[in-house]
């Protein structure tokens, strides 16, 4: 028959004999999980890049008389095919919205055209939600 210290150490020992054995197999984890090398790392080598959006404009008159029509033209990059783009000309030192949009092609470009009657130095732009093109200047003459 056991004693009482017997029966209450018999359980301690076993409880402490498979704490300390969880341990070490966690240490042992640890070591191995270290000493493994790290394949699960993804790297990319590629260079593509998203392109940040833009778009350009070319004019096909430097000059026009007045209500002549002024087309222009341009590349998108970054822009969806069917987005707007909105004709702008510079008023006060403000961009205003001119009369005059058209859509992104499946080729990414666009082509507008506008008719302005105001005498002097005009100069356009091209907007999209996404982007605006540099100026244009268009000198219109009587």
């Amino acid at each position: 028959m056991r004693t009482r210290s017997q029966a209450v150490r018999r359980p301690f020992a076993v409880v402490a004999g498979i704490a300390l054995a969880a341990a070490g197999i966690g240490v042992a984890g640890a070591l191995q999980a270290t000493a493994t090398p790290d394949t699960t790392r993804i790297t990319s080598t590629s260079t593509d890049v998203a392109a940040k959006p833009s778009i350009t404009i070319k004019s096909d008159k430097t000059t026009a008389k007045a209500w002549a029509k002024v087309s222009f033209s341009g590349k998108t990059t970054g822009i969806a095919a069917n987005s707007v783009v909105q004709v702008q000309r510079l008023q006060s030192g403000k961009w205003v919205n001119f009369p005059a949009t058209t859509k992104v092609t499946s080729k990414a470009t666009y082509s507008v055209w506008v008719q302005s009657g105001r005498l002097g130095v005009n100069k356009f732009r091209v907007v999209t939600a996404k982007a605006a093109s540099p100026a244009v200047s268009v000198t219109v003459v009587k």
